[in-house]
């Protein structure tokens, strides 16, 4: 029932894509102040300076990531993990790139002038000139935080081709979030869990190939992390899964 709401949106929007759908309701509640748990001043578990402050700092000790390595923060959201990046990353290093301008707008507020003038985050709205660009950045690591649960499955092979774009032969993507073993299911009006095999089928259409690791199971519904890498063809086709002890990020 929850995806009919969407589908009666997408009647008044023929053209619009479940992103689009997303950005609206994201939008209307940023406006109205409502508490959010990732987005905007009032956010629901903490205050902005310390929400997420523990999310790149363990990813950056985990995967090797220095101050003068340049990183791509997708789906960054109002900067909630990124201000940590770019506090820690050299001026220039960090590449933060969103669906919304607004976000962007409201993380530049939310992080401060000085910050922002001392370390010159680049912003970027997601396109494919973005795209390219960031590409051209050369990132040694790409994260994505707490965004996978907000793609709809018909914008699965995107999102993860966008990633591998950006990656292209140069570094490594972690995408943090959940999945399952049965079919993709909707768990809210803008969340979904996708099945393992459905991921790992978007990055090897898209040239990759994915380590799932585990951190907790519940309920069939596993969190972790997926790295994800160029193929370079030896491992083509394969999908390794490991598992370690639960930790929060």
């Amino acid at each position: 029932m929850q995806n009919a709401q969407f589908l009666l949106w997408k009647r008044k929007h023929p053209s619009a894509d479940f992103k689009d759908y997303f950005l609206e309701i994201a939008h209307s509640d940023l406006a109205r102040g409502l508490p959010h748990p990732t987005l905007g001043h009032n956010l629901s578990g903490s205050a902005f300076p310390i929400s997420g402050q523990k999310t790149f700092p363990s990813l950056a000790r985990r995967y090797g990531v220095g101050p003068d390595d340049t990183c791509v923060d997708y789906g960054c959201g109002t900067l909630r993990v990124g201000i940590h990046a770019i506090r820690y990353l050299n001026p220039g290093r960090y590449w933060g790139m969103d669906i919304s301008a607004l976000f962007l707008t409201q993380g530049l507020e939310l992080i401060g002038s000085e910050l922002a003038r001392t370390k010159r985050p680049n912003l970027r709205v997601i396109s494919p000139a973005t795209i390219a660009e960031a590409t051209a950045a050369k990132p040694k690591f790409l994260f994505s935080v707490n965004v996978l649960l907000h793609v709809h499955p018909s914008e699965l092979s995107e999102f993860m081709a966008n990633i591998l774009s950006i990656i292209r032969g140069n570094g490594a993507a972690v995408v943090s979030g959940e999945w399952i073993e049965a079919r993709s299911m909707q768990v809210a009006r803008q969340s979904w869990i996708h099945a393992q095999a459905d991921l790992r089928e978007a990055v090897q259409a898209a040239g990759g190939q994915a380590t799932f690791v585990a951190r907790a199971t519940h309920g069939g519904r596993t969190r972790g992390l997926i790295e994800i890498r160029q193929d370079t063809g030896a491992t083509h086709g394969q999908a390794h899964v490991l598992a370690e002890p639960d930790g929060s990020m």
